[in-house]
């Protein structure tokens, strides 16, 4: 049997289709203060919980790095951190080779740690789709999402930044809420509807009516081409996408370095979230299910995700011997 030599328009399809698979971006700046208590009696000082092994024997950050290897070759995939965490984040990206590790010179919040990636896509492929992916999040069943994530290429949805919601099992005090509009997709399609509003950690009474209404808890994955991210953050941001775009004319260049801590000094923090998505219009929505999805923004959310599952007694046997390691 002869095996077919690769031709010139070949390698060009195969690379055509490589350049069209979307860039990933993981979201790991974040301090991971309310998880504290817990990593602290694990590790005996707080371990943002990005970086902390809770269950299994990888990371949230590990696990989102896989997560994010579903869509797309590794050398696509950025992950974002502050420079106090550097020496960490490359330790455990280290069986991940090909992702770019970009390091932000200080947490300035949500707005600048999703800006800041972009600005390096931007810079490479304006025509680029971009998803972004926190890594704070616990996900039993990773296909749903990764499901949800590849229908966002659907005609409807293609152009606009879409978010993913997961559908609640309870009315949720402590997520924030999406409350869907009309349907942007036919029957039987991606399930993508426009965004109505958002609702961030409501009262109980509002939390029940949110949830008998079929509003979606908001996971903050979203999916896009940059063009859309960078117009809504233009609009609404409009200094940190100046001193970003100034930043990336230098990419590249001797300069680099200090055009990024020149960019961080002149920008005030933002949150991606209240100060950009809640000001936005023609924003998408597709509901997910079956993804056993949780933020793990507490203890207790932890051991609830884990209880009848094989991970949650090597939790607490860690946590036994760590107290009597103490004692």
């Amino acid at each position: 049997m002869t095996r077919a030599v690769p031709t010139a328009a070949t390698e060009d399809h195969v690379q055509a289709r490589r350049e069209s698979r979307p860039w990933i971006v993981v979201l790991a700046g974040g301090e991971g203060a309310r998880l504290g208590p817990l990593t602290r009696a694990l590790y005996g000082s707080e371990v943002p919980k990005q970086f902390a092994v809770l269950a299994g024997e990888r990371s949230l950050l590990q696990q989102t790095v896989e997560r994010a290897a579903l869509l797309g070759p590794l050398d696509r995939v950025m992950v974002v951190v502050s420079a106090h965490h550097e020496a960490r984040a490359r330790e455990q990206l280290r069986p991940y080779p090909g992702a770019e590790l970009v390091v932000q010179p200080k947490n300035l919040d949500t707005g600048p740690g999703l800006l800041l990636p972009l600005a390096r896509i931007r810079a490479r492929d304006r025509g680029a789709r971009v998803a972004f992916l926190p890594s704070d999040h616990h996900v039993t069943d990773p296909s749903p999402l990764i499901a949800a994530l590849r229908a966002t290429a659907d005609a409807r949805t293609r152009d606009r930044v879409t978010l993913l919601g997961v559908t609640p099992d309870r009315p949720e005090t402590e997520y924030g809420w999406i409350l869907r509009g009309r349907r942007l997709t036919r029957a039987g399609g991606s399930g993508a509807y426009a965004v109505r509003r958002f609702a961030e950690k409501p009262a109980a009474e509002v939390a029940d009516r949110l949830h008998r209404r079929g509003a979606l808890w908001n996971t903050f994955i979203s999916v896009g081409p940059v063009a859309a991210y960078w117009a809504l953050a233009r609009r609404h941001l409009p200094a940190h996408t100046a001193a970003l775009a100034r930043y990336a004319r230098r990419i590249g260049g001797p300069d680099e370095a200090t055009a990024l801590e020149t960019a961080y000094a002149r920008m005030p923090p933002a949150n991606f979230s209240r100060d950009l998505l809640a000001r936005a219009r023609d924003l998408a929505v597709i509901s997910v299910g079956g993804s056993g999805w949780s933020d793990w923004g507490s203890p207790r959310r932890v051991f609830e995700s884990l209880a009848g599952t094989p991970h949650l007694e090597p939790l607490l046997r860690r946590l036994r011997n760590s107290h009597l390691a103490a004692a």
